[in-house]
């Protein structure tokens, strides 16, 4: 009898779209697939590649990976191909979207696990991990759109009106840009497409400083599946045109805040 075939980890990144470190993270926090282990790392059956396609696939259509690591095949099958009537057919989903739990009851997910007040409070101690972890376990059980609206936006009003008020340096608002960098960063690779149907440019212009806007933007971009080429603050007009000639994206995104003075070249 013929053994079963066994792919190594870069063999099935290839095969899947999904990046090593991805298909490493989806193991290592829901179990999604078990594969085996000899003194060169991970191997992984046939099997193992058909399930991890179906999570990509419904990953891409904007669904957070938590919400799917427990669900067969079948289940994976159904929501891709009638996604409204999948939630209505297993109530299980319908348990992870937000909702607001009643006082003195306990969350009974992590949709409900979001303390934006401990966020504030590592901002203010400049506690760079504490609000990295924080991040990264509700950007593993939200959909970008949910961690932009339920997380980011909150967590960003909040920063602004306290360094409006004085109570944040311009080093702890700088510091919460990196973090949602890094989180933008986190995203990408969850939700890229081989060939995506339209790309967009995010950009601010000289003396453009603030970056939520286009970080926001771009995390809803590559989380509804669309490339993304994300340039940063405080760029001459003229090399934003030069980058939009040379990278032809259906669109160009800038940002501004109020009136700076700043000028995009036409």
């Amino acid at each position: 009898m013929n053994k079963p075939l066994l792919y190594p980890i870069r063999a099935v990144s290839k095969q899947t779209g999904i990046s090593i470190e991805t298909l490493r993270a989806w193991e290592r926090r829901y179990q999604v697939v078990t594969p085996q282990r000899n003194e060169r790392g991970r191997l992984f059956t046939e099997a193992d590649v058909q399930r991890l396609r179906l999570l990509r696939q419904v990953v891409e259509q904007g669904h957070a990976i938590g919400q799917l690591a427990a669900l067969t095949n079948e289940e994976l099958r159904s929501l891709s191909v009638q996604p409204d009537e999948f939630a209505d057919s297993y109530p299980a989903i319908r348990q992870l979207e937000p909702s607001t739990p009643e006082p003195g009851t306990e969350a009974r997910s992590n949709w409900n696990a979001i303390d934006l007040a401990r966020m504030m409070t590592s901002i203010e101690r400049l506690d760079y991990a504490e609000v990295e972890r924080e991040l990264s376990l509700l950007a593993a059980v939200l959909s970008p759109r949910e961690l932009v609206h339920r997380v980011a936006l909150p967590l960003l009003q909040q920063v602004g009106e306290a360094w409006h008020a004085g109570k944040l340096s311009i080093g702890q608002e700088r510091m919460t840009s990196s973090l949602l960098r890094n989180l933008l960063g986190a995203i990408v690779p969850l939700h890229r497409r081989t060939s995506p149907p339209a790309r967009l440019m995010f950009a601010t212009p000289t003396r453009e400083q603030h970056e939520f806007g286009i970080l926001l933007s771009a995390m809803l971009t590559a989380g509804g599946g669309l490339g993304i080429v994300y340039l940063g603050t405080n760029l001459p007009g003229e090399e934003i045109v030069k980058a939009a000639h040379q990278a032809a994206p259906q669109a160009v995104v800038v940002g501004l805040v109020g009136a700076n003075g700043a000028r995009v070249n036409q």
